[in-house]
């Protein structure tokens, strides 16, 4: 058995050959860069059962071998996710039951479940790879650098697929936060915890309904405002992302979140004194985000006016996808709540 850590982050095509001609890729690389052809295929049975675990299971053929890949449920915040992972060699594209019994969770191991797994989709696309390394504080690290694009196929709809994967190879995760941060300075990205099985299982029919925020308030007041970081943080990308796409309710929702995140890291003593840069940016989002919601206070102005409105905040939006603040943002967040995670972490331990 492996495990997985890695940053997820969305980019729409167009930026793709931004990534690939960052200098960073060639002043940290290890290892000659390299192009694949991916092909995979999910399986689950017709319910879901897999989905509903958290697990996933695959069938990949990268050129000429065949490898039947099981994934755990992840765990995880902020792009970044750690998840068990185990591989086998097949000589085709034809799963071995057998090897997936002893590692599944048990809820999956009734008698005759595995016998009901089928194929549900697909996912086609070119990888390029950069393996990239280096030294930092004296402690080696090494990162995979995979940029996908291609597309999902499930019940005859196509999805467009175009995302951008940093892998932990060694070292700690605020490498990659910081080589992540890094590409988002340069090229817009979204931090996404929407993995590939995930958008498949959306064109198979599976619900796909925003996060909402959680805030509920348990435990100290420190680790509630923390806990509250993070749920805004897994909901308002996606929010974002909807709200671009024209879902109105995504952008009141968006507007919500964004206020009580301000709210969470201004009341939160060791952020609001270190991380001044970090709420100002965020109170530049919402000042973005009030421009494309605002005219919603004004219902009583004509329909003409408010359709006006509503086109000028789609133009808002729109130009906002292709700016680098949103990624910037949810990357330092995300590093920030796992420096938080370490602090508490050492504080128990002393």
């Amino acid at each position: 058995m492996g495990s997985e850590t890695e940053l997820k982050l969305g980019l729409k095509p167009e930026y793709s050959d931004d990534v690939a001609s960052l200098a960073l890729l060639q002043e940290y690389q290890c290892a000659p860069p390299q192009v694949r052809q991916m092909d995979n295929t999910y399986f689950d049975t017709p319910d879901h059962r897999l989905r509903r675990a958290g697990v996933a299971l695959r069938i990949r053929r990268d050129g000429g071998r065949f490898i039947q890949t099981l994934k755990s449920a992840k765990r995880g915040q902020g792009g970044l996710s750690v998840r068990a992972e185990w591989e086998w060699e097949r000589p085709d594209a034809t799963l071995d039951l057998a090897l997936l019994r002893e590692h599944l969770p048990e809820a999956l191991r009734a008698p005759g479940l595995l016998d009901q797994l089928v194929p549900l989709f697909d996912t086609g696309f070119e990888r390029r790879l950069w393996w990239l390394g280096g030294e930092c504080d004296g402690e080696p690290w090494r990162v995979e650098v995979a940029l996908d694009q291609g597309c999902i196929d499930a019940n005859g709809q196509q999805m467009p697929l175009s995302e951008l994967e940093l892998e932990l190879q060694r070292g700690t995760p605020d490498t990659l936060f910081q080589l992540a941060a890094e590409i988002a300075r340069q090229v817009p990205l979204q931090v996404s915890d929407v993995s590939k099985a995930q958008r498949g299982y959306q064109l198979c029919g599976a619900s796909s309904a925003l996060p909402q925020v959680d805030a509920v308030w348990t435990g100290s007041d420190n680790d509630s405002l923390v806990a509250l970081i993070g749920s805004c943080l897994r909901a308002w990308p996606r929010q974002l992302q909807a709200a671009t796409d024209g879902d109105e309710t995504a952008l009141e929702a968006l507007a919500q979140t964004l206020d009580l995140l301000l709210a969470a890291l201004e009341y939160l003593p060791a952020v609001a004194e270190q991380c001044q840069v970090l709420i100002s940016q965020y109170q530049r989002l919402r000042a973005e985000i009030a421009r494309a919601h605002d005219w919603r206070l004004l219902t009583m102005m004509p329909a003409q006016w408010q359709q006006a409105q509503r086109e000028q905040a789609r133009e808002r939006l729109a130009a906002l996808s292709h700016k680098t603040l949103p990624g910037q943002l949810a990357l330092a967040t995300g590093e920030l709540l796992w420096q938080l995670s370490c602090d508490a972490e050492a504080e128990r331990a002393r």
